[in-house]
């Protein structure tokens, strides 16, 4: 049983529930891809210098905040991937990183790219009823999970945009 989430994190549950049944899976992945985008450009805004830097109060570099969204999204493309296509859940794996900006971006597009090309086979409402727990969302499906992509992306934009503005 999922506990009960708090009234921001349902507000965004429900987002994502609502949106994952309205939007065609071309239109999700056109906002997954801006995200992409955002996240990328956010990233690019540093120098290869900047992108290690830990500022004063700061839990984590620019690079670090990258390689956390990267990891966890290419993790959880994988899932999104095997779910749409077998209803099966994968096991996690364990995978290793480039360690730098441009090694994580270069992934980030491989694994996007592969999430968009397996996503064009699969059918858009099978196995909805398999669902997997988000630590802030509760149980979603692989629909679900795919939208969450942008939402996770733009708030680790988000960081990046701050970070790079304090560095000002």
């Amino acid at each position: 049983m999922m506990a009960e989430l708090d009234p921001e994190n349902e507000r965004i549950r429900g987002y994502l529930q609502a949106q994952a049944a309205k939007n065609t899976i071309d239109q999700i992945k056109a906002k997954v891809q801006e995200s992409v985008d955002a996240l990328h450009a956010a990233a690019n805004a540093f120098s290869v210098d900047e992108c290690v830097l830990r500022r004063a109060g700061e839990s984590w570099t620019p690079v670090d905040c990258l390689s956390h969204c990267i990891e966890y999204n290419l993790a959880a493309a994988q899932k999104v991937i095997y779910v749409a296509l077998t209803g099966e859940l994968p096991a996690d794996e364990e995978r290793s990183w480039p360690t730098e900006r441009d090694g994580l971006l270069a992934a980030h597009t491989e694994g996007m790219d592969s999430l968009y090309i397996h996503l064009a086979d699969a059918e858009p409402a099978y196995f909805l009823n398999t669902k997997w727990e988000h630590e802030m969302f509760g149980d979603l499906n692989w629909r679900e999970w795919f939208l969450f992509l942008r939402i996770h992306n733009m708030d680790h934009a988000r960081q990046m945009e701050a970070m790079k503005a304090a560095l000002a």
